[in-house]
This record gives C-alpha cells, structure tokens and sequence, in this order.
C-alpha cells in the first residue's frame, strides 16, 4: 500500500526526492563503460565510495547526537539551578521575617520580656515584593 499524501509540500518533496534518485541514475549509467566486464568494476567503485562515505557520515551523526545529548544534559542542569519569581518573593519575604523575628529577640532584655524597642522591632512591615506583584 502506498503512503497517502497529504499536502502539495509532501507531494512536491516526494516528486523532487524521485526526480534526484533518477539523476543519480541515470549519472551513474553514463559514466559506466561500455564492456560489461569493466562494468561491474564501475559499480563495485562506486558502491565502495558511497559505503565510505556512509561510514563518515554515520560518525558524524554519533558525534552530532553526543553533543546534542551533552547540550541537554547542561541545559536540564542549568534549568534545575532556576528558581521561580514568587518562590524567591516568598524565600525573600521569609528570610526578612526571621531577622525581624531575631532582632526583636536580641532587643529583649531580661531575655523574654518585651522592651519598647523590640516592639518597635515587630512593627516594622514587611517588605513590597521586588519580583512579583
């Protein structure tokens, strides 16, 4: 069965693939000799030159996808170095919370009881978000 085609591009692609395998073709007659014993030397040259040729290109794509692999890899590492905006607000906002939260109980004195200052400690808002709205 074949292969329906689906768009004008495909067919187009499709007919242009077949009209460069026909040049290939009908090249490779042309500059076949006439004795057919040297003919087949003709081919054999050719078939040894296209399977070199092969052999270099599949090394180069072994080499292509290790790089491509190796380039994934430091992107997904680099991407899990990310953090997103508002969990760096809410790390943010947090971490004022807690030297607030210090602050005032440095400011203490006797240890545990409140003073004026580490009440004006607790009063201080919080800040505005500097990375999310």
């Amino acid at each position: 069965m074949s292969k329906r085609v689906k768009t004008a591009e495909e067919s187009a692609r499709r007919e242009s693939a077949l009209t460069k395998e026909a040049m290939r073709t009908l090249l490779a007659d042309s500059t076949a000799p006439r004795d057919p014993r040297m003919r087949g030397d003709h081919y054999r040259s050719h078939l040894a030159d296209a399977h070199r040729i092969i052999e270099v290109l599949q090394t180069k794509v072994k080499d292509l996808e290790a790089e491509r692999d190796k380039i994934k890899r430091l992107a997904e590492y680099d991407l899990s170095l990310c953090v997103t905006r508002t969990a760096a607000e809410e790390e943010r906002l947090a971490a004022f919370r807690l030297a607030r939260g210090k602050a005032s109980i440095l400011a203490e004195w006797p240890p545990g009881v409140p003073t004026s200052m580490s009440n004006a400690i607790d009063n201080i808002p919080d800040p505005k978000p500097k990375w999310t709205k």
